[in-house]
């Protein structure tokens, strides 16, 4: 039992988790729905049906509920279908009557409303938008508040309730405003101007399409409008105007929905115009999509106005069908407007075949309907006059309002302004106090400066001074330094010579003369780049190596972040060591010799190694004082006084340390010598 229990709970959680997906999938596709019917798109219907499988593949009420209302909006927007609608609609109703969740259930009642509203179902339709209007209002959903209000102040505009749709409209109109939706602001525009033509008032009909052109627009609605205001041209007899606005639409692909009320506004356009006959034909046409439809509001107006266009052309059989079947819904739905329209083409046919006694009570109640829709349009125009007063009342307070909105700005900057002054006043006051204390003891900070002043000249001038003596003495070493450099060179020249290698003696004097060009460039200079100093070093030590017959190799390692043409240092700095390593060390050994350079910076320190596998400075010192060529090195002594004076510093162990190297048998290896040179700074002078 314990198995089979958890095992349910198993299965029960990962329903849930499914239901949860599933949920999550249609909203998405709801979401992709509403966007496509905001633009019209055919598509949106897929993501209705979509929507549907979905919840029905779960089984979920809320979702289910919710898409059927987006079928039935669907089919209102798209087909104009609204029996097929109303069905829909209803069926949503009863799968949110199943669940306790309501949410979207405001989408099914507009639905509903708006298909019954189609069917001049006036009444009946203003109770279910009142409930939508609540249920959007409860979910915080102001656009659905709008459209619910709005479509409600069109059911009174059809049935001739002006009255009451100005107000409708007027507190549409401030709920957009207030929430900043000019989308609707331009919607509430055009019902205004469709209610300003029911009273007759064009001028102010047009002020109102203009307005609305001039906003934002749900384009699905766009080419309703452009029908709806070419009829306020044709009204106002402008017909080559209203035929432009015709033109714009190619009613070969204009949609089921458009095509028919288009046909019905160019059968009306050739009504007033007096061609009675295409009128005729266009409104035939209408009246078969009306009917498909089931769109009462417009089959009554397609049938009054194909009575009126057979009636100028005769055909008073055919216009008293026509008035009798459009009396008959407009009686139905008590749409006034209609039953007085009819009411006087009926008069008329009667009265010409003589039938006087129905002609008299048709007139009878034409009189009774034309005072009931003249007084509903007095009451309109008033409620007009007042729709008016009060949007200019509201326009006006809104100039007072910035009026007192930039007064108070003014105050305000103004009190700022006296505050920053006063603030200002303090500050310059105790910055006065501050800079006089300050001043004060700047004097006498003055006047102990100038004496510190004098005596500090006086360090300066003697620190200059030893500074120059130093200079000196270190240009006169390396003037000693550079004619033993010289002595050593010719040396070996004569030596090439004396054994009669001439090739030998005029490639090593070749070498000796771009040498000494060098030598005497870097001689005019306190630093030279590291750069010159070790093409000096490495055109010596090819002298070296030619004079000694290629006894040894050499190689130069240095650090790959090493930029030697930045670092400056003395010149002729490295030589001595280098070369006594090659006299001293290399010159004496039997196997081939190895000079190993190594270069590397840390900070302004600039570290060199000089290692060589001589035969060591113990048995260098044996065999030079066997030899009967003596040779006096001043090199090394001379560079270590150099480097005295570089630094002031009276040790010169501190600069450079020299260690012998010893084998694994402890028998001499070779010599390191390690010389650590402070880098200088600047360019070379």
């Amino acid at each position: 039992m314990l198995i089979i229990f958890f095992v349910a709970c198993r299965l029960a959680t990962q329903a849930q988790q499914e239901t949860s997906k599933a949920r999550l999938r249609i909203d998405s596709l709801i979401q992709h729905y509403e966007y496509c019917a905001s633009h019209w798109m055919d598509s949106s219907g897929w993501y209705a049906d979509q929507a549907m499988e979905e919840a029905r593949r779960v089984n979920d009420i809320h979702s289910i509920a919710l898409a059927t209302a987006c079928k039935s909006l669907y089919t209102l927007n798209f087909t104009n279908d609204f029996i097929l609608s109303e069905s829909q609609a209803g069926e949503a109703l009863d799968w949110f009557s199943r669940t306790s969740d309501k949410g979207h259930i405001s989408l099914a009642y507009y639905a509903l409303g708006f298909a019954i509203f189609a069917q001049s179902r006036f009444e009946e339709a203003i109770h279910l938008l009142q409930q939508a209007q609540d249920y959007a209002q409860k979910a915080g959903d102001t656009t659905g508040v709008i459209k619910s209000l709005s479509l409600i102040g069109c059911a009174y505009r059809e049935s001739g309730d002006y009255e009451k749709a100005f107000e409708i409209y007027r507190r549409c109109i401030q709920m957009a405003e207030d929430a900043r939706l000019p989308e609707h602001i331009a919607s509430e525009y055009f019902e205004l101007a469709e209610l300003f033509m029911q009273i007759d008032d064009y001028p102010t009909a047009k002020k109102y399409f203009y307005a609305g052109f001039h906003l934002d627009q749900p384009q699905s609605f766009y080419a309703w409008r452009i029908m709806t205001y070419a009829e306020l041209l044709s009204h106002q007899h402008q017909f080559d105007s209203a035929l432009y606005y015709y033109n714009t639409f190619d009613s070969t692909s204009l949609p089921p929905a458009l095509l028919r009320t288009w046909l019905v506004s160019k059968g009306e356009y050739f009504l007033l115009q007096g061609n009675n006959q295409m009128a005729l034909d266009y409104l035939q046409k209408s009246l078969v999509y009306q009917c498909r439809l089931n769109d009462r509001n417009q089959i009554m107006r397609v049938l009054k106005d194909l009575s009126l266009a057979s009636q100028k052309l005769g055909k008073d059989k055919d216009a008293f069908r026509y008035a009798k079947e459009s009396l008959a819904i407009a009686e139905q739905f008590k749409a006034r407007q209609f039953i007085r329209d009819n009411c006087e083409i009926l008069h008329s046919i009667y009265d010409k075949a003589g039938r006087t006694d129905s002609a008299y009570a048709y007139y009878r109640r034409y009189n009774t309907m034309k005072d009931s829709v003249n007084n509903e349009q007095l009451k309109g125009k008033f409620a007009s006059y007042a729709f008016e007063q009060q949007i200019a009342l509201l326009s006006k307070e809104k100039q007072l309002q910035e009026v007192c909105l930039r007064e108070t700005l003014v105050t305000k900057k103004m009190l700022i302004g006296g505050i920053i002054a006063l603030l200002l006043i303090g500050f310059i006051f105790s910055r006065y106090i501050l800079l006089k204390r300050k001043n004060e003891a700047h004097l006498r900070q003055r006047a102990e400066n100038e004496l510190e002043i004098h005596r500090l000249e006086g360090e300066k001038a003697k620190a200059a001074l030893q500074q120059r003596a130093k200079e000196l003495e270190i240009q006169a070493l390396r003037s000693q330094m550079n004619p033993h450099f010289i002595f050593n060179c010719l040396n070996a020249i004569n030596r090439f010579i004396l054994g009669h290698e001439t090739e030998a003696a005029s490639d090593y004097l070749t070498k000796f003369s771009r040498l000494m060009r060098m030598i005497m460039n870097h001689s005019r200079h306190s630093v030279i780049t590291l750069a010159d100093e070790l093409e000096v070093l490495q055109l010596y030590l090819d002298m070296e190596k030619l004079r000694f017959k290629d006894a040894f190799d050499y190689i130069l390692v240095q650090d790959d972040d090493l930029d030697t043409g930045d670092i400056h240092i003395p010149p002729l700095l490295l030589q001595p060591f280098v070369e006594n390593a090659v006299w001293h060390g290399l010159m004496h050994k039997k196997e081939r010799g190895l000079l190993t350079i190594e270069l590397r910076a840390d900070n302004d320190i600039l570290t060199c190694i000089i290692r060589d596998n001589g035969v060591g400075r113990q048995r260098a010192g044996i065999l030079k004082s066997k030899s009967a060529q003596k040779h006096k090195s001043m090199g090394l002594q001379i560079t270590a006084e150099r480097l005295n004076l570089l630094t002031g510093n009276g040790s010169p162990g501190h600069y450079f340390d020299i260690e012998d190297l010893y084998d694994e048998d402890g028998h001499p290896a070779g010599t390191k010598v390690i010389l650590k040179i402070r880098i200088a700074a600047g360019a070379p002078v």
